[in-house]
């Protein structure tokens, strides 16, 4: 392929309508994304002057949250467009490693902005998905492909050319049933992707395009973790099936998003959206931060925050003053047993204890939450998700984030047990199974699953034994 004024490195990506290529604007000596796209068969001189066209509308699109484009053309049968070059990847790529909370809310916000700012400007996208959304190597989010990647990628892992383009994974109902759409299209579909930020998966799943689509206009939003259970209605106003009932437009979005920001505690930020690396414990990454609280309890003597103030306030003096003693090991029954001992609980009346307490709570559900996503289910000792959600149900016994923790915890490890079953490590896949029943013996899914894979043992030696009667 050869395109005048470019030279091309090496090709990016290929799909069944476009080919991607890393290239030289050789005017500039500039690296810059050149896609290129083939006609498609009776198509003639007016679906060239139409890509021309917006393609020129969207390359005046300067926005600090939008990809920049350079140019657009045609050369013989193919049309092309170069696109600033974005070294960062893309959020497709970080899903599958996971992104925290607060840089799901702050990704969002980047994207309304952007969003907002075209739509201004009369320009929906139509094809909101996390293979459009790109990092710059300094952590700055960007949208692409507005309206030009409708018609020139369509999603490989389940459409096909003619087909459907665009992501059925992230297509509006009003999108998918082929009414007309305004800029709430896009709402909905930046709503699907906060909740698979959030939840680790997507909310509508199926083996054909046809049964993903049908869930979008007809099921309703699934429900988050509990650990990220306040994020709910704000998920449920971006993805509500009528348009009507959406949030209306992005800049609504940004202001109740920036709500959310302000809630936040800010405990631990990643600007540049980088899972962080974990040269230290959760707890040490809080003590930096919550020093004043750990104090704050030990100089008022108070049992408010219980043994985990204590605790915290230890850890402040080092190795060498205090010896490091780990905690017993928790179960969710022990936690719920302990929750009785008034020494937990504690008097809270004074103004002091109750600001003290409460702020240990959130810290103890920041850290739960954090190390449900890292799947610290149950290890390393003092450091896990179960260890979190015990200690502030006995700090908190009505506290449901708590109660709902175990839940998750025993769910997470339906989802290991399956995978690992999958892959036919059957050992490994008990392993998870029987961690999970010890978190919540009477989980339904674990027992299934325990019940299933025995059966299938039973089943393989009834085999290998029939083998040697016969």
């Amino acid at each position: 392929m050869q395109v005048p004024g470019f030279r091309i490195k090496r090709t990016i990506g290929r799909g069944g309508m476009a080919t991607v290529y890393l290239a030289v604007q050789e005017s500039l000596q500039r690296e810059v994304v050149l896609k290129t796209m083939n006609r498609a068969k009776g198509e003639g001189k007016d679906f060239i002057e139409r890509f021309l066209n917006e393609g020129r509308i969207i390359a005046s699109l300067q926005h600090p949250h939008i990809v920049t484009v350079f140019d657009i053309g045609t050369i013989d049968h193919t049309v092309w467009i170069a696109m600033e070059y974005v070294g960062g990847g893309d959020l497709k790529a970080r899903l599958e490693t996971g992104v925290e909370p607060s840089d799901a809310i702050k990704l969002v916000l980047h994207v309304a902005q952007a969003l907002g700012y075209a739509h201004a400007r009369g320009i929906i996208h139509r094809d909101v998905k996390p293979a459009n959304i790109l990092f710059r190597t300094d952590g700055t989010v960007l949208l692409s492909d507005f309206g030009i990647a409708k018609r020139i990628q369509a999603d490989s892992e389940l459409t096909s050319t003619g087909t459907i383009l665009g992501s059925p994974f992230y297509m509006s109902p009003e999108q998918a049933e082929g009414r007309s759409v305004d800029t709430r299209t896009d709402i909905y579909s930046l709503g699907v992707i906060l909740f698979e930020m959030l939840a680790g998966q997507r909310p509508y799943r199926g083996d054909t395009a046809i049964k993903v689509i049908m869930q979008h206009v007809q099921a309703p939003v699934p429900s988050l973790p509990a650990a990220v259970a306040e994020y709910q209605p704000l998920v449920e106003r971006m993805m509500a099936k009528s348009p009507d009932d959406r949030i209306p437009d992005a800049e609504t979005l940004v202001k109740e998003l920036q709500r959310h920001q302000a809630r936040e505690v800010n405990l631990e930020f990643t600007a540049d959206f980088r899972r962080p690396r974990r040269p230290e414990s959760a707890i040490s990454r809080l003590l930096r931060r919550y020093r004043w609280l750990a104090a704050l309890v030990v100089a008022a003597g108070t049992a408010s925050a219980g043994f985990l103030g204590a605790y915290l306030y230890a850890q402040t003096l080092g190795p060498s003053l205090i010896p490091r003693q780990a905690p017993p090991p928790v179960t969710a029954q022990s936690a719920i047993r302990e929750t009785s001992n008034p020494r937990a609980s504690g008097d809270v009346a004074a103004p002091e204890r109750k600001v003290a307490k409460e702020e240990v709570v959130r810290a103890l559900e920041w850290l739960a939450r954090h190390s449900l996503k890292e799947d610290r289910l149950t290890q390393p000792p003092a450091d896990n998700a179960l260890y979190y959600f015990s200690r502030l149900l006995a700090l908190d016994p009505q506290n449901e984030t708590a109660r709902r923790g175990f839940a998750d915890i025993a769910e997470r490890y339906i989802v290991l047990a399956e995978k690992e079953f999958s892959n036919r490590n059957y050992d490994k896949a008990q392993v998870y199974i029987a961690l999970g029943l010890q978190v919540d013996p009477n989980n339904q899914g674990l027992l299934d699953l325990r019940s299933f894979i025995e059966n299938r043992e039973r089943s393989f030696i009834d085999t290998v034994l029939g083998l040697f009667r016969s």
